[in-house]
């Protein structure tokens, strides 16, 4: 079993592949690792039905899996693959200012402060943020704690034993999305927040001086905005899912004019009945997403002095969402831009388009900075 490990291992192979496994999709990304940087060798994506669900949607993600593999000739020996939701807590905490030996030693004793469920059901990693820091008591450093249940470990295991895979690294998914954003925007590190919007979940990281400051997962997602669609307009699922790419949220009006102006409404409904309905059921169930941002946000400000979150980086399939990004700004007050991942990985232009790497690259995201992890020769 390869352990949940967190930052880079120095000695390195050539090539890594990130294996992101989700609810609606599985995605892999392979990287070149040169000198100079990285180089985008593979980039696939099968999608998983999404009437499945249970032991069915395991069925679905093993299929799904072995579509990729072998349709498409993943390396299983370079995979690295991450895991997130409920049961992964992560924590930036101080300590007394120590060897990495004795932190190991130490981690056990900081972790039942701050893991919400008994340790011997937890497998815990951990990476040095910051050193030399000024405490009470003399230095401290800054730690990046990471609790996993090993339940959560052992089932995704599982899943890849049934397709012959042996990942390499266990990563969480948060800090993979974390790395990549580090990679592509290493100018801008402080009040950022960055979010993901996946089918059933989203994860929000905060960064504060250089690295995470706040993690979080929420079981909301591009599913829960779906199933309201299909309420509001008495459609299936899978019609409700193409009415949704269809319309988006609909903000098709000036930008001086208000977002909830109610004779921009009646236009709306006007010149397309069914966008005014699909409009109105997403915004209805983004209401809470945004109300959790909100709280974090909040939080971040309580805790740092008074100091703001300044933008949002937006990634994952919710993305795509058609003005989801105008939307979150209105409703959070701060800019939100897209992310595109490809920004500093190069690619053989004739294989993969720029301008299709920008529209995907926010799906990508995690399994891209999965596939940033080095490998540890063996």
């Amino acid at each position: 079993m390869p352990p949940l490990q967190i930052g880079n291992v120095e000695k390195m192979t050539k090539i890594s592949v990130g294996l992101e496994i989700g609810t609606a999709s599985v995605k892999a990304v392979e990287l070149i690792h040169k000198k100079d940087g990285y180089k985008l060798s593979k980039l696939v994506k099968v999608d998983i039905p999404s009437t499945q669900k249970g032991i069915e949607r395991e069925g679905g993600q093993v299929k799904a899996l072995r579509n990729l593999i072998h349709t498409h000739k993943i390396n299983t020996k370079r995979v690295v693959s991450g895991i997130g939701g409920e049961s992964v807590i992560v924590r930036r905490i101080r300590m007394p200012l120590m060897k990495e030996a004795e932190i190991k030693q130490a981690m056990r004793w900081q972790a039942e402060e701050y893991i919400p469920y008994p340790i011997d059901q937890v497998r815990l990693g951990f990476y040095v943020l910051d050193k030399g820091l000024k405490g009470e008591k003399g230095e401290e450093m800054s730690v990046m704690l990471v609790g996993a249940k090993k339940e959560t470990i052992d089932e995704r295991l599982g899943l890849f034993h049934k397709v012959d895979v042996s990942p390499q690294i266990m990563d969480v998914n948060t800090l993979a999305l974390f790395n990549i954003f580090q990679l592509s925007n290493s100018q801008e590190m402080d009040g950022i927040a960055l979010l993901e919007i996946g089918h059933s979940t989203t994860s929000i990281v905060l960064l504060d001086k250089g690295s995470p400051f706040l993690i979080r997962d929420i079981s909301l997602g591009g599913f829960y905005v779906t199933r309201a669609v299909a309420k509001e307009l008495g459609v299936s699922y899978k019609v409700a899912q193409q009415m949704k790419e269809k319309y988006g949220i609909m903000i098709a009006y000036p930008e001086e004019t208000s977002l909830n102006g109610e004779a921009e409404l009646r236009e709306i409904d006007e010149k397309a009945p069914n966008g005014g309905l699909v409009d109105k059921a997403v915004r209805k169930s983004m209401d809470s997403l945004v109300e959790e941002i909100l709280h974090s946000f909040e939080y971040y400000t309580s805790q740092r002095e008074g100091a703001r979150i300044k933008k949002v980086i937006l990634s994952g399939g919710g993305s795509c969402l058609k003005n989801i990004d105008r939307f979150l700004s209105e409703e959070l007050g701060v800019p939100v831009e897209i992310i595109n991942p490809f920004t500093r990985i190069s690619y053989d232009s004739t294989r993969f388009r720029p301008e299709h790497l920008a529209r995907v690259g926010p799906i990508f995201a995690v399994s891209l900075g999965l596939a940033l992890r080095r490998i540890k020769k063996v």
